[in-house]
């Protein structure tokens, strides 16, 4: 097993020495600032015990510490045995305490998915199968993220992040935060694959390692990519230094070396990464799609990396090649804030350092004018047209591209509940297809400039008029002179006019009565025939007639 650990300094090199730090540190809702000791010291008299050093402050007692900082186990009493401290008087400012790292308030710290492009899937630790991954998963420990041809950055508890690249495994052993105290320990295997930390100075005492089959990564504050296959890992330091050592020796290696441990070979090969490429881009602001972006070539470069990420150099991958030419043509995205990494390649696999340019996205959406319907419309047809213009002036020289339109027709103002899915389509106007129920509607058109940056017009509303369905008198009961009549409720009638008649052609209306629901009760002359018909009550987008008509007669006894 190789070994590999970061070291930012000399004096991190040395185990025993100690190292200070600064922490927040919360007593009775006061924030003292406190300087930390946190290398971690293996004391011969403790047989190697792994120590916490803190340094006290003015104000600080052994209690208030002890409270803050030791987990229900152990006890300020315990402290002073440890410590061999004979008297609490003696302490003072500046006195260095050693607590036993496991005695320490630890508990789990979930990682989670930041960011993913692609496809990628996550086994939990206490699954045998996969699930497709998502963005916002909480990844705990013992759980592990496969790739395909996804691409997933993770953050941890103290805002580090990795990106996971394609075709990689990556299992979370360990994920712990100690408290207020600001230390992580967090331990990572990749079993194959590639990643890039991105590893922010860690709190003095904190853990970070990632193991592969062939090398251990201990992070101390730095970024760096690791490659790694069954029999070989490859190292790109970006900043800091890195400790890479395993059975043939060790070797420090510096921002901008690189370093390859292979299985049967006795030497740890070590270079000097290739320069960042220089960028050249006319506007670092982007008013036009599409925008071209050149660097010199290198002549040892047999290819080049190229990475767009939205914001910044973490955040979602939205373009990645591997290329030989010198240049790249940006297209198909939105407005907003970029970073694009262009790294070296060497005939040895290396990858460089990265030239990294910010770039901002600025086109001018082309605007809309809704034609018909007008607004507020009252239509009697179901599959209503739609059109709309560009201004002809807004169209010049703006892009070589023709705007591209969809139709958005929905029953709020918000557009929240989206009725009809359209594609975006060239054309300036569009017939429905699928009839609309009678009702009130909002719409509008999405325009896609430069078939990248999504824009709204107004929006307008119209209205389709209906008719109610026919109202079915369902049962007749007779009870003496009273007669109950039942019918179906109608969708959309706000109520019902029932009609009674001594004809059935309802020449003449004996009674008509306006009704809530759907249900009457009536006193009528026994022997006599009668006919009952009735409709629904809609609101004003809606018309109706009467249904069926129904014969009523009371026998007499």
């Amino acid at each position: 097993m190789w070994y590999l650990k970061t070291s930012m300094t000399n004096i991190e090199r040395n185990r025993t020495k100690p190292i200070f730090g600064i922490f927040l540190l919360h007593f009775f809702s006061l924030f003292i600032l406190v300087s930390l000791n946190s290398s971690l010291s293996f004391a011969d008299d403790n047989n190697g015990l792994e120590e916490w050093h803190y340094t006290l402050r003015p104000g600080d007692t052994l209690p208030e510490i002890s409270l803050t900082l030791l987990n229900h186990q152990y006890s300020w009493s315990d402290v002073v045995r440890h410590n061999r401290i004979d008297q609490l008087a003696t302490l003072a400012p500046g006195s260095i305490i050693k607590i036993p790292m496991h005695w320490l308030k630890h508990q789990p710290k979930p990682a989670m998915v930041k960011e993913l492009v692609g496809d990628a899937l996550l086994k939990k630790a206490s699954s045998s199968r996969y699930v497709v991954l998502k963005e916002n998963m909480l990844i705990m420990v013992g759980d592990e993220i496969a790739t395909k041809n996804g691409n997933v950055v993770i953050e941890f508890a103290d805002s580090s992040t990795i990106r996971l690249e394609e075709n990689s495994n990556l299992v979370f052993n360990k994920l712990s935060h100690f408290g207020k105290t600001g230390m992580v320990d967090t331990r990572l295997r990749l079993k194959r694959g590639s990643l890039t930390s991105d590893i922010p100075p860690l709190v003095k005492g904190s853990r970070y390692e990632i193991k592969t089959p062939s090398a251990v990564a201990a992070v101390r504050g730095t970024e760096f990519r690791l490659h790694t296959t069954e029999k070989e890992t490859r190292l790109e330091v970006l900043e800091g230094t890195v400790e890479f050592s395993g059975e043939h020796g060790k070797m420090m290696v510096d921002a901008g070396q690189g370093a390859t441990i292979s299985e049967g070979n006795s030497r740890i090969e070590r270079i000097t990464l290739p320069s960042p490429p220089r960028t050249q881009l006319a506007n670092e602001t982007i008013k036009e799609l599409p925008a071209k972006v050149e660097w010199e070539k290198s002549k040892d470069a047999r290819a080049y990396q190229v990475q767009l990420t939205e914001k910044d150099k973490n955040g979602k991958l939205l373009q990645s090649t591997t290329q030989q030419n010198n240049s790249l043509e940006i297209d198909q995205i939105t407005n907003g804030e970029y970073a694009l990494a262009v790294r070296s390649v060497n005939s040895d696999g290396y990858e460089g350092i990265d030239a990294v340019s910010k770039l901002s996205v600025n086109i001018n959406a082309i605007p809309v004018q809704l034609v018909s319907p007008i607004n507020d419309a009252v239509l009697d047809k179901a599959t209503p047209s739609f059109a709309w213009s560009y201004p002809l002036e807004s169209t010049k020289n703006k892009s070589p591209k023709k705007p591209l339109s969809r139709l958005d027709i929905a029953l709020d103002k918000d557009f929240a509940a989206i009725v009809t899915e359209h594609d975006f389509i060239s054309a300036t106007n569009l017939n429905l297809k699928d009839p609309l129920i009678p009702g009130r509607y909002f719409w509008r058109i999405a325009n896609l400039t430069n078939n990248t940056e999504l824009s709204f017009s107004e929006s307008r509303t119209f209205n389709i008029k209906g008719s109610l369905a026919p109202v079915q008198i369902v049962s007749v009961n007779y009870l003496d002179k009273q007669v109950g009549l039942f019918w179906s409720p109608v969708s959309y009638a706000n109520g019902y006019i029932l009609q009674i008649s001594a004809e059935p052609g309802f020449s003449e209306v004996l009674k008509e009565e306006k009704l809530n629901k759907p249900r009457a009760h009536l006193m009528l002359n026994i022997g006599q025939t009668y006919y009952a018909r009735v409709k629904g009550i809609g609101d004003e987008l809606y018309s109706s007639s009467f249904g069926p008509v129904q014969k009523i007669f009371i026998a007499p006894e």
